[in-house]
């Protein structure tokens, strides 16, 4: 019986299809709304406190873990695949670096924050430089 369920399952795949490949437009499209809302979101000015870059990292994480999850869903054209891949993986790590450096400045630790925010431009340098080559410009915009 156990067999027969297996089989069964396996050929239809659980139910599920795996998703459509978007257009380029209708990608730069998704995109554009996703990082539309999450600049609308970012600091109008740099933080000037330990107590406010605390404050401001961990709202900013939360949002860049938000964006990603929605951007992650997204599936490319083939021909936008790899610059996609890294984008997400960039933007992955910019969330993980934007939470870690809330947690060192909630622990007045912010003397490890020199490698983390160089890291952290490099990955905004990289992904902004994909979101140009490939017309996301909502994502184009430095936070």
């Amino acid at each position: 019986m156990a067999a027969l369920v297996a089989a069964a399952l396996a050929l239809t795949g659980c139910g599920e299809s795996s998703p459509k490949p978007l257009t380029r437009a209708e990608l730069t499209a998704k995109a554009n709304a996703i990082c539309k809302a999450v600049t609308a979101k970012l600091p109008k000015k740099a933080a000037g406190s330990m107590q406010e870059i605390a404050r401001l990292a961990g709202k900013l994480a939360s949002s860049e873990q938000g964006a990603l999850t929605e951007l992650s869903k997204l599936v490319p054209p083939a021909d936008l695949e790899s610059d996609w891949k890294t984008f997400i993986a960039d933007a992955e790590k910019l969330a993980e670096n934007t939470a870690k450096l809330g947690e060192d400045a909630k622990s007045n630790n912010l003397k490890v924050a020199g490698p983390l925010i160089s890291s952290s431009e490099n990955l905004e340098q990289r992904m902004l430089a994909i979101a140009k080559r490939d017309g996301i410009k909502n994502c184009e915009q430095a936070p």
